[in-house]
C-alpha cells in the first residue's frame, strides 16, 4: 500500500506540471533584427523569444498612423524568420519597429529601424517631382532597373501630362494645367517595386518659384529655412513625396524642412496660393558631417561704403567662422552666427571662403561697386565718331551733379564740361575712352574715335601751303583764314565752357599758349592772356574783360589770323622732351583747325 501511495503522489505531481500553461514560465524580452534582402525591396525580419507564440510589428504608418501587423509564430525554440515587402507593409527607410509577441500584452523588443533598400533590383526615378508648363517637357531616368524597360502601370490624369518610355527614361510632356500621379515600373519586375513621380502642369510662360536652395540635406533636429520667391508671394505645399523623412511646413515665404533621421529623401512641391506657378525642393537627411554649407545668396554685390548680409545654411549646433578673404581690400567680411556681414571697401571683386567646425566649407564670390548715390547715369550716345577739328556735344542724364571726366586720350580728343553738357573736340585721328561720373559714384563710358579731316579739294595756291606748315619751315606762312567768334562773357581762372575752348585756341593759333585747348581756364591759360595784353597794350591781369574782349574780337572779325607766330621758326635745339611732346600737339591742333577751314571754304565753293 505503502508503494502504491508513493505511485500516486509522483503520478499527481506530474500531471500537475504537465497542467502547468506556457504563460506560466518567465518570459523572454525578444530580440528583433532587419537586414535587406537584396531581392526588389524585401526585407528579412528574424525575431527570437519565447517558443510556440504569435509574432507582431509594431510601427507607425504614413497617414495612419499606429499600426500593429501579425506576421507569423515562433517555432518550438523560440525562433521566427519571414521575408516582407517594404511597399505592401507601407514602410519607408528609418522607420522605427518593433516586435510584440504573445499578445499585445506581451513581451515587446527594443525598436530598430527599417533598413534601406539598395539592391539592384530596387527600382529608383531621378526624379519624383517635376513641374512642366503646357507645351514643355522632361526627361525622368530610372537607375538600378537592371536590363529592364519601364512602363507606365498608372497615370492618374493622362490629360494632363502624357508619357513616352524609352528603354528607362521616360519623357514627360505638359498637356493642359493641372497635376497627376503617373507610377512606372519594370517590365518583368515585381510590380511592388514600381516609385511615382507626380507632375504639376502650369499654363505656357508661367516660369517656376526659385528657392534660395533647392537640394537641401537637412540634420536630424535642425530646422532649416529655405526662402521662396515668386508668384503672387503666398505659397502652399502641394506635394511631399516622403513625408515620414522630411518634414516641411510654410510660413510667409519661407519653407522650413525638418527631419529625424539620417537617411532617406523627398521631393516638396511648393505653388503659389493661386496655383499659378510651381517648383520643386528636393530634400535629403543626413548627419552633421554630410552637410554642405549653403548661403542665402552666392553671388552678392554690394555699393563702396555700403554693406549687406548673407545668411549661411548649415548643420545645426556647429561654429562657422570665415577661413579666407581672397581681397580683404576690396570687401571686409565679418560672421556672427549665421549671418555674413559684408561691407564694400573698393570697387572690384573677393572670393570669401566659409567653414564650420565640422570641416565642410563653402565659398562665395562678392562684386563691390561704385556707390551709385542719385542713380545710374547715362549718355545721350555712349560711341561719338568725328572728324579732326570737329566738335559733338552729348547730353548726360541720371546720377547727380556735378558731373566730372576723367580718362580719354588728349592727343586724340579734348573734352570739356558745362553742366549735363560735354562737348567733345576731335583733335587727331585715333580712340580715346573717356569716363564720365557723378558726385553720387555712378559712371558711364564714352568711346570716342576721331578720323582724319574730311578730303578737300585743295587748290594750287593752298597746296603751296601746305609744304610749309608740314615742313614748319623757317619762313613766315602766309595768312591763313580763320572763322569768326564773337566774345562776350568775363573769363578767368577756374572757368570752364566752351568760350573758354575757344579762347585757348585762338591763343594758341597766335602763338601764346602752347598747350592743347581742354576748355578749362588753368594757370598756363592765364599766364597766356597775359602775354596777350601785354602785346596789345592792356593791363596784364589775366583775365578776359571788356579791354581783352574787344582785342580778341578784332582778331576774329578780322577774319584772318597770322600763322607766322606758332608755325615760325623756332628754336627747339634746348627743349626737353615733354616741350617737343607739347609743341607737336599744338602744331596738330593748329594743322587740324587749317584743314577744318579749308573743308569749310571748300563746301562753299
Amino acid at each position: 500500500m505503502k508503494h502504491l501511495s508513493l505511485k500516486l503522489s509522483w503520478c499527481a505531481f506530474v500531471v500537475g506540471l504537465l497542467s502547468i500553461t506556457p504563460s506560466a514560465f518567465a518570459s523572454v524580452t525578444p530580440t528583433l533584427s532587419l537586414s535587406a534582402t537584396g531581392n526588389s525591396d524585401n526585407v528579412l525580419v528574424s525575431v527570437v523569444g519565447d517558443p510556440n507564440v504569435g509574432v507582431m510589428l509594431s510601427y507607425t504608418k504614413t497617414g495612419s498612423g499606429l499600426t500593429i501587423s501579425p506576421i507569423g509564430t515562433t517555432d518550438s525554440t523560440g525562433h521566427f524568420s519571414t521575408t516582407l515587402s517594404a511597399s505592401t507593409y507601407s514602410l519607408t527607410t528609418g522607420t522605427l519597429i518593433t516586435a510584440i509577441l504573445n499578445g499585445l500584452s506581451g513581451p515587446t523588443s527594443s525598436a530598430v529601424a527599417w533598413p534601406s533598400v539598395t539592391s539592384a533590383n530596387a527600382l529608383t526615378l531621378s526624379q519624383s517631382a517635376l513641374v512642366l508648363s503646357v507645351g514643355s517637357s522632361a526627361t525622368v531616368t530610372a537607375s538600378n532597373s537592371g536590363s529592364g524597360s519601364l512602363y507606365v502601370s498608372n497615370n492618374s490624369n493622362p490629360s494632363i501630362a502624357n508619357v513616352n518610355i524609352s528603354g528607362t527614361s521616360a519623357v514627360i510632356s505638359g498637356n493642359v494645367s493641372g497635376s497627376t500621379n503617373i507610377t512606372l515600373c519594370q517590365v518583368g519586375g515585381i510590380t511592388t517595386n514600381c516609385p511615382s513621380i507626380y507632375v504639376i502642369v502650369n499654363q505656357a510662360g508661367s516660369g517656376q518659384l526659385s528657392f534660395s536652395q533647392i537640394n537641401p540635406t537637412v540634420v536630424n533636429g535642425q530646422s532649416l529655412p529655405i526662402t521662396i520667391t515668386g508668384g503672387n508671394g503666398s505659397y502652399t505645399i502641394v506635394s511631399n513625396s516622403n513625408s515620414s523623412i522630411i518634414q516641411a511646413s510654410i510660413s510667409g515665404s519661407v519653407l522650413t524642412l525638418s527631419t529625424g533621421s539620417t537617411s532617406g529623401s523627398a521631393s516638396v512641391t511648393v505653388c503659389s496660393s493661386d496655383m499659378a506657378v510651381c517648383g520643386v525642393v528636393n530634400a535629403t537627411a543626413g548627419d552633421a558631417s554630410s552637410v554642405s554649407i549653403s548661403f542665402s545668396t552666392a553671388t552678392p554685390t554690394v555699393s563702396a561704403n555700403q554693406s549687406t548680409t548673407v545668411n549661411i545654411y548649415g548643420p545645426t549646433g556647429v561654429t562657422f567662422y570665415v577661413s579666407s578673404n581672397s581681397n580683404p581690400a576690396i570687401v571686409q567680411a565679418n560672421l556672427t552666427g549665421t549671418t555674413l556681414t559684408l561691407t564694400g571697401i573698393s570697387a572690384g571683386t573677393s572670393s570669401v571662403r566659409v567653414c564650420a567646425s565640422t570641416g565642410t566649407c563653402s565659398s562665395l564670390t562678392i562684386t563691390v561697386q561704385y556707390n551709385t548715390g542719385g542713380g545710374p547715369l547715362s549718355l545721350s550716345q555712349n560711341t561719338l565718331s568725328l572728324s579732326s577739328g570737329q566738335s559733338i556735344t552729348i547730353i548726360i542724364s541720371g546720377g547727380s551733379q556735378p558731373y566730372v571726366i576723367s580718362g580719354g586720350t588728349s592727343s586724340v580728343s579734348q573734352q570739356t564740361l558745362n553742366g549735363n553738357s560735354l562737348t567733345v573736340y576731335g583733335v587727331s585721328s585715333g580712340h580715346s575712352s573717356v569716363d564720365v561720373c557723378s558726385s553720387g559714384g555712378a559712371c558711364a563710358a564714352l568711346e570716342v574715335t576721331v578720323n582724319g579731316a574730311t578730303a578737300v579739294v585743295v587748290s594750287p595756291v593752298v597746296t603751296a601751303v601746305a609744304p610749309a606748315i608740314t615742313a614748319v619751315a623757317p619762313i613766315s606762312t602766309p595768312i591763313i583764314s580763320t572763322p569768326a567768334y564773337t566774345f562776350s562773357s568775363y573769363l578767368t581762372q577756374g572757368t570752364q565752357n566752351d568760350e573758354v575752348m575757344e579762347l585757348q585756341r585762338t591763343l594758341v593759333s597766335q602763338g601764346y599758349l602752347s598747350a592743347a585747348p581742354t576748355g578749362y581756364y588753368g594757370a598756363q591759360t592765364t599766364a597766356a592772356v597775359k602775354k596777350f595784353q601785354a602785346a596789345h597794350g592792356l593791363n596784364t591781369l589775366g583775365v578776359v574783360g571788356p579791354g581783352t574782349r574787344t582785342a580778341l574780337n578784332q582778331i576774329g572779325a578780322s577774319g584772318s589770323v597770322s600763322a607766322s607766330t606758332s608755325l615760325s621758326s623756332t628754336d627747339i635745339s634746348g627743349m626737353t622732351m615733354s616741350q617737343l611732346q607739347t609743341r607737336v600737339k599744338v602744331l596738330q591742333t593748329e594743322l587740324s583747325q587749317i584743314l577744318a577751314r579749308m573743308a569749310q571754304l571748300n563746301s562753299q565753293q
